[in-house]
């Protein structure tokens, strides 16, 4: 059996094109800690040209205050440009056992699946795994995943 936490309370925001090089994301999150900006999934993909994306989530309630905060954030670091999706849930397994994390995970990938939910984003460790999926797929996601992994 293994621990499933949700939370549909989540904005993911994705800094776009920012120059890939050391500092910039001290300095994003810096500034967001200056606003008490809670962070949880950080992710960073090195793109052509120099350019990366770094994605996060943080909790919706801060949305509205942390938008303006952003796009400043963005033009100063040079950055594409940043955007929020707001429409979308995050669902973390505890996978409790890191020798079979790749069993776990087949399972969890083969629940969604059938339950046709698309997953966003993936961050995952041999302990927990965090799946970014469309808000309107993600209780039918949850539900499902409850009940392959053995969880009510």
């Amino acid at each position: 059996m293994s621990e499933i936490k949700f939370n549909d309370k989540c904005v993911h925001v994705v800094f776009l094109g920012v120059p890939n090089v050391p500092g910039i994301a001290a300095e994003i999150f810096t500034t967001l800690s200056q606003h008490s900006v809670s962070v949880n999934m950080v992710t960073q993909n090195t793109m052509r040209g120099g350019r990366s994306d770094l994605s996060f989530l943080i909790d919706k309630e801060k949305l509205d205050e942390i938008i303006p905060v952003c796009r400043e954030i963005s033009e100063k670091i040079e950055g594409q440009g940043v955007s929020f999706a707001t429409e979308v849930a995050a669902i973390t397994v505890n996978l409790k056992s890191p020798e079979n994390s790749a069993k776990t995970l087949a399972k969890i990938f083969k629940a969604l699946a059938s339950v046709n939910v698309n997953i966003e984003i993936i961050n995952s460790t041999s302990e927990s795994a965090i799946f970014i999926v469309s808000l309107t797929k993600a209780h039918e996601g949850l539900k499902e995943l409850r009940e392959t992994l053995g969880e009510n």
